[in-house]
Order: structure tokens, then sequence, then C-alpha cells
């Protein structure tokens, strides 16, 4: 019933008797708003009852030729039909029982009608009604709920014993389509970026009994507004489901709907990571198609299913992109191709490895960084009162939200304009920090296990790398310095003297080369040791160093010979005016342990091009002006002489 008004149809073929009905009903129903339709031929009723919905028919038993359970025989036959109440002149038990194994609700007889017996009579046959009804839709929903619980039972049931993804989601959807009792359904991506009108990709489509992929229906950068489902765009993305009827002031259905004929649509967001990756819609033909809220829930567990399927997938994906991405790189290409897998991968903004180069003072390098489609510039940055201060501590860091107020000092994620943080340390084989990996975002972070467990995993994998890249350091370091002064070589001395005589040649200036050599250093080997010998050594090394360019190389070649390269000089004096300087500088005494000693030097000068025109025969010229120096007395210089 609509509200408070009530349609009875009254057949009878005496005018007093309708009119008398009717002024009854009136009087005695006041709580509903009357309104009578009335025929007093059975070809009259059949046209009225056609032409509307009646709640209550009240029937004459005798109409002329015919009777009143005629007519309610032929209208029973055509199908649904409201309560009705029977009229008699006169009490008949016979007529009684025959109208009410009919299916009458009531039988009345008119010498004893009265406002009470009918609006009493009108009431039980209303209440019948609206208990028949309930009724009836209880049976429908078990029986709807039964078909959709089997239906979950299967859809649950291709998720988990179907191995390949694809066939595994089209045949869920496609025992989902038949469940719900629809004539398609469709699993759509969402596909909007920040301020374009908001677009989907269909990835499935099942009709009836059938599911067909995708690429057979050739459907993608579907427009919400072109499908007509603009307005559940904004319910979607809020997790709501959202029912959609065709109506005339709607704009649904429109395009692909309007192929197919759908004119209603169930849809339901699907969720991952907390964002609305999609939707499954189902579409009925039937206008108006009523769905029961038990029907919803049952069906947003297959639909839960689907989404959790469809995430394992794009987990899966996104761990081998991780894999692939890295697992053929090393050094820089690998750090740099991680940090953009992992922004990819956990859907975040930025993710970065950091090394510290200064762990007491948590002075950190950012070796490889990724900030919103981009890679970062490498920088130096203190994690002191900062996220990878607790990292740097070996501890795993989550804060899904409001990371700001955890850090309100920390400058660096002011400007990134973050909110949520992940990071983990990264160890070498000895379970020392040697870094650590950090992904964080403009959004909150809620799956704390799974961002963690990837991190993880590649932290050790980044760990691995930086100990490789030290150990690589360490070896290279090893090739080409001295390692009792940790001075250049003589292998490095090649190559910086070999490229300072082409810029030379280019620039058409001089290349100096002093060979020198310590005076009696024999002498304070075998009286004081080698240990304290070794030691000297460094230290003179140290104050060569102190006399030199920036551009300047100091090395050793072995014992007590060193050699400085000076290139780009204007003229031998320069040469002259530093080996007087170094001699000035090593003659002061030195202290090892508890010995004082002093020492001098012999310097050998040859200069590049005038002396000799390459590498080898400069050393050799620089040596004989070292002969030279060692034979006018020590303790002094000598440029080649030819």
């Amino acid at each position: 019933m609509n509200g408070n008004q009530l349609r009875v149809l009254v057949v009878d073929d005496d005018e007093d008797d309708i009119f008398l009905v009717k002024e009854l009903l009136k009087e005695g129903l006041p709580e509903w708003n009357v309104t009578l339709d009335y025929a007093m031929t059975g070809d009259q009723a059949i046209s009225l009852i056609e032409k509307a919905k009646h709640h209550i028919c009240i029937f004459d038993y005798h109409l002329g030729k015919t009777n009143g359970l005629s007519l309610f025989n032929k209208i029973k036959n055509n199908g649904d039909f409201a309560p009705v109440i029977f009229l008699t002149a006169q009490g008949d038990q016979e007529i009684a029982v025959e109208v009410m194994k009919a299916g009458a609700t009531d039988y009345l007889v008119k010498s004893r009608l009265s406002v009470e017996t009918l609006a009493r009579s009108v009431r039980a046959a209303i209440k019948l009604e609206e208990q028949k009804t309930q009724r009836s839709l209880a049976e429908h929903s078990l029986k709807i709920q039964g078909e959709l619980l089997q239906g979950v039972s299967n859809a649950t049931q291709k998720l988990l014993t179907i191995t390949d993804f694809d066939s595994a989601i089209s045949q869920a959807l496609a025992e989902l389509t038949k469940a719900a009792n629809v004539e398609s359904a469709f699993i759509f991506k969402h596909s909007q970026k920040p301020g374009d009108t908001p677009i989907c990709n269909l990835e499935l489509f099942s009709s009836k009994n059938k599911y067909i992929e995708s690429n057979e229906l050739k459907k993608t950068d579907l427009s919400y507004a072109d499908l007509g489902i603009e307005e559940v765009f904004l319910p979607l993305n809020r997790q709501q489901s959202v029912i959609v009827y065709e109506k005339e002031e709607a704009e649904f259905p429109e395009g692909f709907f309007k192929e197919l004929n759908i004119t209603s649509l169930l849809l339901f967001p699907i969720e991952i990571n907390s964002t609305t990756w999609g939707l499954v819609a189902l579409g009925s033909k039937k206008n108006g198609r009523v769905w029961l809220n038990n029907e919803k829930s049952i069906l947003e567990v297959v639909v839960a299913n689907i989404g959790g399927e469809i995430k394992r997938q794009i987990e899966k994906v996104a761990f081998q992109l991780i894999v692939e991405g890295t697992s053929s790189r090393v050094g820089n290409e690998f750090f740099r191709s991680l940090v953009r897998h992992l922004a990819k991968a956990l859907s975040v903004k930025c993710a970065f490895v950091n090394e510290p180069i200064n762990i007491k003072d948590l002075q950190c390098a950012i070796l490889a960084g990724w900030d919103e489609g981009d890679y970062v510039d490498k920088k130096i940055f203190n994690a002191m009162n900062t996220p990878g201060e607790e990292v740097l501590a070996g501890m795993l860091v989550f804060h899904p939200d409001k990371i700001m107020d955890a850090y309100p000092n920390d400058q660096s994620l002011k400007d990134s304009k973050v909110i949520s943080y992940a990071g983990v340390p990264c160890f070498d084989s000895h379970y020392k920090t040697i870094g650590h990996l950090v992904v964080m975002d403009d959004k909150p972070m809620l799956d704390e296990k799974r961002t963690l467990s990837i991190l993880k995993i590649f932290a050790a994998r980044a760990g691995a790398e930086l100990e490789r890249k030290r150990t690589e350091s360490v070896m290279r370091d090893m090739a080409y310095h001295d390692a009792l002064t940790g001075l250049p070589n003589r292998i490095l001395l090649n190559d910086h003297l070999e490229r300072a005589l082409l810029q030379a040649q280019r620039n058409n200036s001089l290349v100096g080369l002093l060979y020198i050599d310590f005076d009696r250093f024999k002498q304070i080997n075998d009286t004081l040791g080698h240990g304290v010998g070794d030691e000297l050594l460094k230290s003179v090394g140290n104050r060569l160093k102190e006399c030199l360019r920036q551009q300047d190389t100091v090395a050793r070649l072995g014992g007590d010979e060193f050699i400085l390269l000076l290139p780009e000089i204007s003229n031998e004096e320069d040469a002259g005016k530093l080996a007087k300087k170094l001699l000035d500088k090593i003659r002061p005494s030195f202290q090892i342990g508890q010995h004082e000693i002093s020492i001098t030097l012999s310097i050998g000068i040859a200069l590049y091009p005038q002396d000799a025109g390459d590498a080898k025969s400069l050393i050799k010229c620089s040596d004989e002006a070292l002969y030279l120096a060692k034979n006018n007395g020590r303790d002094c210089y000598q440029f080649f002489k030819q």
C-alpha cells in the first residue's frame, strides 16, 4: 500500500448497495484515504482490474446471470489479485464455505452489515495480505540467499583452486553472474589521474553462463560520463556500493551499457591498499531490479575475495618487477633501479637508499632517491632527530600517518610533504648497519606487514650490494695506494703522470717530477728497528702532502723513495721553490714514540718536455738528478743535466 491510500473495487449489481458500502468504508476507515471504483457486471470489473491495482475487492455473490465467485476464479487464473470480501443478501452456510475455500478473506451478510463489521473485515484482509507479502518476500529472500551462498562457494572455489590468475578471476566472475541472476557482470579498473576526467578500462566481462575477456571487446579509456555513471564515482571512491537505474532524468545507461540493454546496475568498489582500484558491476536488463540488503552483503563477500586475488596478483607482479629490475644490476645502477621499482610496487611517493658516512655524528648520504616520478640528486644530510636515527640504530620504523607529529623539526619531511614513513636498516655480513632503505608517501600507509616485509627483503639485497661496493672500494684502494702510508703507489702515479703529460702537451705547459730519497734511512732502520722506520715514513709522507697544491700528487714507490708530480708549472723555478720548501719542511725533528729523529732529503728534478718526452724517460731523468744530489752532499736538490 502507498502511504494512507486505499483503493477499493466494489462489484455489485445494486447501486444502493454500492453507495452503502462506500459510506460505510469512509466512516469506518478514517485512517485511510479511500478511493472507490465500482462495477455492476463481471466484464466491467475485469476491465477496471486491468487498468488499476486495487488493495481490496468487495464482490456481491449474486451478479445477475453470473455470480461473484465465477468472477473471483477468473481473476485468480490471470495471476496476482487483491484480497476479496464477499457480500450476500442472505446468510448461506454452503456459499460461505464455498467462497472461503476458493480463497476469499471473508464473507459478510448485507442485512447484518455495519460500519464496524465492514471495517473490521477490511482491516483483517489487509493485515493478512501484508503477512502474505512478507512471507513471500522472506521465501524469495531465502531462495536468493541460498543461490547466492552457493554462488559464493563456487566463486571462492575457483579463486582457490585455479592457479592461473586470469582464468580464476574470469571463472569466479562467471559464477557471480549466475548467482546474482543478472545478464552481465563486469570488472573495471579505475585509471583516473589527479585533475583528469575519471576513466576506466574494462578488464573482464561475463555474460550469463559465459565469460569473455576484455581484449575481445577492446574497451579501454572508458569515461564514467560516457557510460552514464559519473555520479557514482565519488561514492565508489568512498568505498560505498551503488545502485543505478534507468530513469527519464538520469544519464544512465549510455555507451557500453546502452549497447547491452542494461537498465540497472549494482556496483561494488574494489579496494586495494586503501585506495579504489576499480569496481565490479552487475548489470540487469530488468528496470527497477530490487536488490535486498542480504543479497548485497553476500555479494560484497565475493567482490572482496576477487579484490583480494587481484591484490595478490598485483603484489606478485610488483615483486617480480623489483626482482627483474635489480637482479642483473650492481652499484649505482642497482640502487637507482631499486628505488624506482620500490616506489612503483608499494605505490608510494618517495623511496631512498641511504648510506652512513659518519655513523657517530649520524651523517648520511643519499645513494639513490626517487621522488614523485623522478630521480633525486645525491646529497649529504644529518639523521639526528629524524626517523632515520632509529633505523640507523637497527630498528624497523613504521609511521602509517601523521609522521610530522612525531618529528616536527624534520625539515626534509616538511619539504617532501609526506605524512607516512617506513624504514628498515641494511646490514653487512657481520650484522653491522651500513645503510637504510626508506619509503615515504603523501597518503597513509595502512599495510604495515606487507610494506615492511618487502622492504626487509630488498634491504638485505641492498646491504649485500653496499658491502660489495665497500669491499670493491677497499680493493681498488689497495691496488692503487701504498698500504703503509696510504699515498698513491707506482700504478696510480703512472696514470696521473700520463694524463699530466697529455694535458701539458695540449696546453703547451711544463710538468715537474721530483724524485725524493731519505738520507741515511738505513741507519735508522738498523738502529731503531723497522717499526720506528715505518712510522717515520708515514710522518714524512704527511709533511710532504702539506706542501702540495690540490692538483699535485705525492706517491711512494717503495722503501724510502717518493715522487712528487707537479702538473702545469710555469718554469723550472716553480719546481725549485717547492723542492726547497720540502727540504725545509722535513728538517725539523720527528717524535716517533720515545725517539726524536732528525732526517734530511735528497731531491732530483726533471722537467717535461725539455728533459724527456715520455713518462718512463722523465722518471729516469729525475732518478739521475737524485744521484747528483746525493753526490753533492745530500740535503739538497739538483736538476737533471744532459
